[in-house]
């Protein structure tokens, strides 16, 4: 039997198009992005875009849907966590995998079942090359990412799991204020609403003020196919999750988004810089 196989994936901050959000702060940190040795000699302001590319002719090249779930007709979603290193190394790499439409039982069934998922998708990044490292404001930096990788057989019906990067919707969630735009427009008020609201109520918190640092937290935010905010993944030190987290409940009730006129689960994500001189 053919089986159309789907993949997909997510950056979990290096997406180009994210625009960073600044705790009272109006202007960014210098920040140069890893890169694949094949983007060196692209102008910076394109490297994140190369990154981007880059990464997704590697999962091209090296994804591998286990037999064994072929077989079984297992489908999964596998959140990749790992860093490129002050080395330009892939280190510190977990996966941690979820299961579509099916329910075990047996706890070494299920044990076994992520395994078969969480193996392929950590292969495929263990392959990485080395890369130039990131550098933020002119010091070599650890740049941390998120990729879910969406193990999918095309000929199933798409159900209520699957979960879509923001802009592959046709619609955005709606942003009370965005009613009136079409579905380009819809992405961009959308993204534009998320970061006037985070300038709004972000404060830089007390206890880190004797730190004296600035910090940078990235935040992925999933709204269900209800318009609720089904879960939140923040990455960075306690205290400034703790205020990131208090900011994004702040949010609104979304209408969903849309893809062919459905209702969609959808993931988002901003990357979050607390600058102490700021209230």
């Amino acid at each position: 039997m053919h089986l159309m196989i789907k993949k997909t994936f997510l950056l979990f901050f290096s997406l180009f198009f994210f625009l960073p959000i600044f705790s009272q702060e109006p202007s960014s940190p210098k920040e140069e992005f890893p890169i694949f040795s094949v983007c060196k000699l692209i102008p910076s302001n394109l490297q994140k875009k190369c990154f981007n590319e880059s990464m997704q002719e590697h999962i091209d090249e090296f994804f591998i849907y286990p037999k064994t779930a072929i077989d079984l007709g297992l489908q999964a979603v596998v959140n990749v966590n790992f860093e490129i290193n002050q080395n330009g190394l892939v280190d510190d790499i977990n996966a941690n995998c979820n299961l579509v439409g099916v329910k075990f039982d047996n706890k070494e069934a299920l044990l076994a079942a992520n395994q078969l998922f969480e193996k392929a998708a950590k292969d495929i990044f263990l392959k990485l090359p080395k890369m130039i490292p990131g550098r933020i404001n002119d010091s070599i930096s650890s740049f941390p990412f998120k990729i879910p990788i969406t193990y999918r057989i095309s000929n199933e019906i798409s159900d209520s799991n699957d979960v879509f990067p923001l802009d592959s919707a046709e619609w955005a969630p709606l942003f009370p204020g965005c009613e009136e735009m079409d579905s380009d427009g819809s992405k961009t008020c959308f993204k534009e609403k998320v970061n006037n609201h985070i300038k709004k109520y972000l404060k830089y918190p007390k206890k880190a003020k004797q730190t004296g640092k600035e910090a940078v937290v990235f935040v992925e935010i999933i709204i269900e196919n209800d318009g609720g905010i089904y879960d939140v993944t923040i990455l960075g030190g306690d205290i400034f999750k703790k205020e990131a987290e208090r900011v994004i409940k702040k949010l609104p009730y979304f209408e969903p988004a849309l893809i062919n006129d459905l209702p969609v689960a959808v993931s988002y994500t901003i990357p979050i810089v607390f600058n102490p001189n700021k209230k």
